[in-house]
């Protein structure tokens, strides 16, 4: 239930209804991100991925790793196995 743990959270003290206040007012992305209903995301596609992203931060972290101090053209085309 939706609202039974946005009231957990909001009778939580002053730092957890100030953390949900950011993300319910200035965040408008953070409830839709991880709660399907508020989403614009189908659900069929919303099930179809991942529940996580750690393959994706392995990735951009090894691209990190890999790619410093290229020239331009070689860094697009490392960047290219990557994205």
């Amino acid at each position: 239930d939706l609202n039974a743990t946005l009231n957990i959270i909001w009778n939580g003290g002053s730092k957890a209804s100030a953390w949900l206040r950011d993300k319910l007012d200035s965040m408008k992305f953070a409830l839709p991100a991880i709660y399907q209903p508020s989403s614009l995301i189908p659900l069929h596609l919303w099930r179809a991925s991942p529940a996580m992203t750690n393959g994706n931060e392995q990735a951009h972290c090894n691209a990190y790793h890999e790619g410093v101090h290229l020239t331009l053209l070689a860094s697009l085309m490392k960047g290219m196995r990557f994205d």
